[in-house]
């Protein structure tokens, strides 16, 4: 039995080039974004903390240096404070039917908060902390903390 060696044809030389073109394309495309593409900037971003009693929204005022993350390193300026009354869904069993019902005592605080990002095409980024539509972060001031949920960016 005699073996087969495998040639190395022009055909095989084509397909390497083209695989290698197609990694080079890619790698064009891809890298700068990761190299150079974010910028400084200051974003507004509004998070909703749920369920609080009305202590926790009365301690929470404009101006106030909160920490957004678990680490203190990042931080922001807040903007605005604003307080509604908490709503829950409940479910009537009677009529088979769902209604929003105000929960006592309770209010949900939309605080918007601004913090020096790193703005790329990928991310928002205050120091290690991902901003991002519902991204959960903490929100810790001075008498108060919590976490919420970001519900809006403006940048």
């Amino acid at each position: 039995m005699s073996e087969k060696k495998a040639k190395f044809t022009a055909i095989d030389a084509i397909i390497i080039l083209v695989i290698l073109a197609v990694i080079v394309v890619g790698a064009i495309k891809i890298l700068p974004s990761f190299i150079n593409g974010s910028e400084k900037e200051k974003v507004d971003f509004t998070v909703m903390v749920q369920n609080k009693d009305e202590d926790f929204a009365n301690a929470i005022t404009i101006g106030d240096d909160v920490t957004i993350s678990l680490t203190e390193k990042d931080g922001g300026v807040v903007k605005n404070v604003e307080s509604k009354p908490a709503v829950t869904m409940v479910y009537n069993s009677i009529d088979g039917t769902y209604s929003n019902e105000v929960i006592e005592g309770k209010y949900d605080v939309y605080v918007t908060i601004e913090a020096d990002t790193d703005v790329s095409d990928l991310a928002i980024k205050a120091g290690g902390t991902a901003v991002k539509v519902g991204a959960e972060i903490p929100v810790r001031g001075k008498g108060y903390a919590s976490t919420g949920y970001v519900i809006g960016i403006d940048d």
